[in-house]
Protein backbone atom coordinates (compact mmCIF):
# COMPACT_ATOMS: atom_id res chain seq x y z
CA UNK A 1 0.00 0.00 0.00
CA UNK A 2 1.33 3.45 -1.07
CA UNK A 3 0.96 5.80 2.14
CA UNK A 4 -0.21 9.57 1.34
CA UNK A 5 3.14 10.48 2.99
CA UNK A 6 4.19 9.47 -0.39
CA UNK A 7 2.43 12.34 -2.09
CA UNK A 8 1.85 14.74 0.27
CA UNK A 9 3.86 18.05 0.83
CA UNK A 10 5.84 18.57 4.27
CA UNK A 11 7.47 21.73 3.52
CA UNK A 12 4.38 23.35 4.82
CA UNK A 13 3.49 27.25 4.52
CA UNK A 14 1.83 27.74 8.04
CA UNK A 15 0.46 30.78 9.72
CA UNK A 16 -1.13 31.47 13.74
CA UNK A 17 -4.51 32.56 15.19
CA UNK A 18 -2.16 36.15 16.14
CA UNK A 19 -1.14 36.48 12.24
CA UNK A 20 -3.59 38.78 10.02
CA UNK A 21 -5.80 38.75 6.48
CA UNK A 22 -2.10 40.78 5.51
CA UNK A 23 -0.04 37.97 6.25
CA UNK A 24 -2.32 35.41 4.58
CA UNK A 25 -2.28 36.87 1.25
CA UNK A 26 0.61 37.75 1.22
CA UNK A 27 2.00 33.71 1.54
CA UNK A 28 -0.39 33.03 -0.52
CA UNK A 29 0.77 35.46 -3.23
CA UNK A 30 4.45 34.91 -2.79
CA UNK A 31 4.22 31.10 -2.71
CA UNK A 32 1.62 30.36 -5.28
CA UNK A 33 -0.32 28.11 -2.97
CA UNK A 34 -4.34 28.47 -2.13
CA UNK A 35 -3.95 26.73 1.28
CA UNK A 36 -3.12 27.56 4.40
CA UNK A 37 -2.86 25.80 7.67
CA UNK A 38 -3.55 27.71 10.90
CA UNK A 39 -1.58 25.71 13.81
CA UNK A 40 -0.69 26.57 17.67
CA UNK A 41 3.23 26.13 18.52
CA UNK A 42 2.97 22.59 19.15
CA UNK A 43 1.82 21.95 15.22
CA UNK A 44 -1.64 21.09 16.18
CA UNK A 45 -3.71 22.06 13.73
CA UNK A 46 -6.45 24.49 14.42
CA UNK A 47 -7.66 25.28 11.25
CA UNK A 48 -7.28 26.13 7.40
CA UNK A 49 -7.44 29.11 5.72
CA UNK A 50 -8.11 28.79 1.60
CA UNK A 51 -7.53 31.26 -1.35
CA UNK A 52 -11.83 31.59 -1.19
CA UNK A 53 -11.88 32.76 2.38
CA UNK A 54 -9.38 35.11 2.08
CA UNK A 55 -10.90 36.37 -1.30
CA UNK A 56 -14.25 36.69 0.71
CA UNK A 57 -13.03 38.21 3.74
CA UNK A 58 -11.50 40.71 1.14
CA UNK A 59 -14.66 41.60 0.08
CA UNK A 60 -16.20 42.88 3.27
CA UNK A 61 -12.73 45.29 3.01
CA UNK A 62 -14.03 46.88 0.07
CA UNK A 63 -16.65 48.38 1.75
CA UNK A 64 -13.87 51.05 2.99
CA UNK A 65 -13.29 54.00 -0.41
CA UNK A 66 -9.77 54.96 0.84
CA UNK A 67 -7.00 52.57 -0.35
CA UNK A 68 -4.81 53.31 2.71
CA UNK A 69 -7.65 52.55 5.18
CA UNK A 70 -8.22 49.45 3.07
CA UNK A 71 -4.57 48.54 4.11
CA UNK A 72 -5.03 49.21 7.46
CA UNK A 73 -8.25 47.27 7.67
CA UNK A 74 -6.23 44.05 6.40
CA UNK A 75 -3.27 44.22 8.75
CA UNK A 76 -6.09 44.78 11.57
CA UNK A 77 -7.99 41.35 10.11
CA UNK A 78 -6.81 38.83 12.67
CA UNK A 79 -7.65 35.42 10.99
CA UNK A 80 -8.95 33.62 14.05
CA UNK A 81 -12.10 35.85 12.86
CA UNK A 82 -12.32 34.00 9.30
CA UNK A 83 -9.96 30.83 9.17
CA UNK A 84 -12.07 27.04 9.59
CA UNK A 85 -11.41 25.75 12.13
CA UNK A 86 -14.13 22.67 11.34
CA UNK A 87 -12.21 20.92 8.50
CA UNK A 88 -11.29 17.42 7.32
CA UNK A 89 -8.07 15.60 7.52
CA UNK A 90 -6.09 11.92 6.84
CA UNK A 91 -3.99 10.18 9.25
CA UNK A 92 -0.49 10.03 7.82
CA UNK A 93 -0.76 6.00 7.48
CA UNK A 94 -3.56 6.15 4.95
CA UNK A 95 -3.63 5.30 1.71
CA UNK A 96 -3.07 7.53 -1.41
CA UNK A 97 -7.05 5.67 -2.51
CA UNK A 98 -8.10 6.63 0.93
CA UNK A 99 -7.41 10.39 0.19
CA UNK A 100 -8.19 10.47 -3.00
CA UNK A 101 -11.67 9.08 -1.81
CA UNK A 102 -11.92 11.86 0.71
CA UNK A 103 -11.39 14.71 -1.38
CA UNK A 104 -13.61 13.56 -3.80
CA UNK A 105 -16.23 12.73 -1.16
CA UNK A 106 -16.24 16.17 0.79
CA UNK A 107 -15.52 17.83 -2.37
CA UNK A 108 -12.86 19.82 -0.93
CA UNK A 109 -9.57 21.19 -2.17
CA UNK A 110 -6.84 20.15 0.01
CA UNK A 111 -6.47 17.41 2.78
CA UNK A 112 -3.65 18.34 6.20
CA UNK A 113 -2.37 15.01 6.98
CA UNK A 114 -2.02 13.90 10.62
CA UNK A 115 0.61 11.78 12.61
CA UNK A 116 -0.22 11.31 16.21
CA UNK A 117 -2.29 14.10 16.69
CA UNK A 118 0.07 16.82 14.11
CA UNK A 119 0.09 18.22 11.21
CA UNK A 120 3.15 16.57 9.14
CA UNK A 121 1.47 17.41 5.75
CA UNK A 122 -1.11 18.70 3.12
CA UNK A 123 -2.02 16.89 0.01
CA UNK A 124 -4.30 18.71 -2.62
CA UNK A 125 -6.07 18.26 -5.95
CA UNK A 126 -3.23 19.35 -7.68
CA UNK A 127 -0.75 16.72 -6.11
CA UNK A 128 -3.60 14.15 -7.61
CA UNK A 129 -3.25 15.81 -10.88
CA UNK A 130 0.46 15.05 -11.03
CA UNK A 131 -0.20 11.41 -9.98
CA UNK A 132 -2.57 10.85 -12.71
CA UNK A 133 -0.06 12.49 -15.53
CA UNK A 134 2.53 10.08 -14.12
CA UNK A 135 0.22 7.09 -14.53
CA UNK A 136 -0.42 7.92 -17.88
CA UNK A 137 3.23 8.21 -18.32
CA UNK A 138 3.91 4.82 -17.40
CA UNK A 139 0.88 3.05 -18.92
CA UNK A 140 1.51 4.95 -22.47
CA UNK A 141 5.45 3.70 -22.05
CA UNK A 142 4.01 -0.01 -21.63
CA UNK A 143 2.04 0.20 -25.03
CA UNK A 144 3.29 -1.68 -28.15
CA UNK A 145 4.51 0.53 -30.85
Amino acid sequence: MTTVTSIMADDLFTLGIKNTLSDARIMMVENRIRHIPIVDDARTLLGLISQRDVLAAEESSLLVTDEFQRFNHEKRVKIVEFYRNEIVTINAKASVHQAALTIQKYKIGCLPILANGKLVGIVTASDFVNVAINLIEVLAAQEPE
